[in-house]
C-alpha cells in the first residue's frame, strides 16, 4: 500500500521534495473539481494558489485536528471565496441562518438523488446545469459530499459551520435539486 498523506508530509518536511509532488498529484483532481464548480474559469488559478498556500503552511498542519484532505479542502474553499470576492461577480451577504427542522420538507430517499439524476439523464452537462442553479451554500455542501466523498463532519470543518447546519444545507440542497429536476421534466427539457 502507498504512503499516507501524513507520511508524505513528514518525508517532505525532512527534505524529500518528491513527497510534496506526490501529495499534490494525489489531491489535484479533487481540488480542481471543487474549484471548477466553484469559480469556473478561475479554477486553475485557485488550484495553483491553494497548493501554494498548502506548501507555505505545511509545517502548521496538525493531523490531530483534521485529516489532510479536510485541511486542504478548507484552504481550497477559502481560496475560491477570495477569488469570487475579487471578481465581485458574486454578492456575499450574511449566509442564510438555518431554520428549525419544521421548515425542512420531507423528500423520499434524498440520499439517492445524485445517482438518480445521473441515471435519469446520462448527461453531465444536465447535472452541471442543475448544480449551477443552487445557491452557493447548498452547492458547496453537495459538491464536497458527492464529488469529494466527504463526511458531514469533514464538511463542517471545511466550511466552519456546525454539523447540523451542514446536514440542513445538504437536505435543503437535495430538496432544491429535486424541485429543479421535476421542473425540467415538466417543461420537457
Amino acid at each position: 500500500m502507498g504512503r499516507t498523506d501524513e507520511e508524505l508530509i513528514a518525508e517532505y518536511l525532512t527534505g524529500n521534495e518528491d513527497a510534496f509532488a506526490l501529495l499534490v498529484q494525489r489531491h489535484l483532481k479533487s481540488v480542481y473539481s471543487f474549484a471548477a464548480r466553484s469559480v469556473g474559469d478561475e479554477a486553475e488559478d485557485v488550484v495553483q494558489d491553494t497548493f501554494l498556500k498548502v506548501w507555505k503552511n505545511l509545517k502548521k498542519y496538525d493531523s490531530s485536528n483534521a485529516k489532510f484532505k479536510t485541511w486542504l479542502m478548507h484552504i481550497a474553499r477559502n481560496t475560491a471565496i477570495d477569488y469570487l470576492r475579487k471578481k465581485k461577480s458574486f454578492v456575499f451577504s450574511d449566509i442564510e441562518r438555518e431554520y428549525g427542522d419544521a421548515e425542512i420538507l420531507n423528500v423520499v430517499d434524498p440520499e439517492d438523488l445524485p445517482d438518480e439524476i445521473v441515471a435519469r439523464t446520462h448527461d453531465a452537462l444536465y447535472v452541471e446545469a442543475l448544480f449551477k442553479k443552487l445557491t452557493p451554500e447548498y452547492r458547496e455542501v453537495l459538491l464536497l459530499r458527492y464529488m469529494n466523498q466527504m463526511t458531514f463532519e469533514e464538511i463542517s470543518k471545511i466550511i466552519d459551520e456546525p454539523i447540523n447546519t451542514v446536514r440542513s444545507r445538504h437536505h435543503r440542497g437535495l430538496i432544491k435539486l429535486r424541485q429543479y429536476l421535476d421542473e425540467m421534466h415538466q417543461n420537457g427539457t
